[in-house]
């Protein structure tokens, strides 16, 4: 199976993690910097998924209805049964499902997680090695610049400019990717000058 790597807004998108052990304390983790309203249900609470703000934990046998108005739903149990039964619920529903370390259960995987401001970087192996997904997100990180949110503030920053006074969008790409570039390998944002000097270069 083979998974593209779609990167979903998930502000205030409605969620639910069935199961509050370790596993899910683990996926409850990775979502909360993403803003998602998580509903968490579940016979029993590993006390620090109580202890998480933001979202919602109901302590009690799942029931069908549990899916209704979700966006997307895991299912981190340790009842197998229970995990298919979610994953058939929200395949019918056409209800996006992740069915922890089961893959054939799966119609979104959580991906290893690099993010630095608005850099997100994710890396999958479709499932087949987790490990390797996590040693490759280690060597990805050593080489982002330490400057990237702000170098990624710059960027976004002279889009617009660059819009305005550039008119010829060949122009304005060239110019554009010798910014990134530049940012890039300097580790540093141009002053005001210097980025000025830049744009008159590509404008005439």
């Amino acid at each position: 199976m083979s998974y593209f790597p779609f990167f979903v807004e998930l502000k205030d998108t409605p969620g639910l993690i069935v199961g509050a052990g370790k596993v899910g304390l683990h996926k409850i983790k990775k979502l909360m910097d993403y803003g998602p309203q998580l509903t968490v249900v579940a016979k029993e609470f590993d006390s620090r998924v109580k202890e998480i703000s933001g979202i919602v934990c109901e302590q009690r046998e799942f029931v069908d209805s549990d899916i209704e108005g979700k966006s997307f739903v895991i299912a981190a149990t340790q009842d197998e049964q229970l995990n298919a039964h979610i994953y058939k619920l929200c395949s019918e529903r056409h209800i996006p499902v992740n069915v922890v370390d089961d893959k054939d259960k799966c119609s979104f995987i959580f991906p290893s997680v690099i993010k630095k401001g608005k850099l997100n970087i994710g890396i999958s192996s479709g499932g087949a090695s987790p490990v390797m997904t996590t040693l490759l997100a280690d060597r990805i990180t050593d080489v982002i610049p330490d400057n990237i949110e702000g170098i990624l503030d710059y960027l976004e920053e002279i889009r617009p400019k660059a819009k305005e006074l550039i008119e010829d969008d060949a122009r304005r790409s060239r110019f554009l990717a010798y910014m990134a570039r530049l940012t890039l390998e300097e580790n540093r944002v141009p002053d005001e000058e210097e980025t000025k000097s830049c744009i008159e270069k590509y404008f005439k």
